[in-house]
């Protein structure tokens, strides 16, 4: 199966991301990956096919509770899921 997702995020405190993050984009893309993936990994293909303004939603939340101490927004949005 095949997933392509956009993450987009702003960053509120770039001081605080630069001290306490060693590379925050880097940090960010990690997060957002691995959290795509363990949604997913909840789902049957049905369920990712119908329902992936839920699942978006979802990933925000979930990217946004860890990295609230430096971003001030996040929006994500799963493009094409195929199989």
């Amino acid at each position: 199966m095949a997933v392509d997702a956009v993450v987009y995020y702003r960053v509120s405190n770039a001081t605080v991301s630069v001290t306490n993050v060693e590379d925050a984009h880097r940090s960010t893309r990690l997060l957002a990956q691995t959290t795509l993936r363990n949604v997913l990994g909840t789902k049957n293909l049905s369920e990712i096919l119908s329902d992936r303004e839920n699942i978006s939603h979802f990933m925000q939340v979930l990217v946004y509770l860890y990295t609230v101490e430096y971003v001030h927004s996040v929006k994500s949005k799963i493009c094409r899921a195929s199989h």
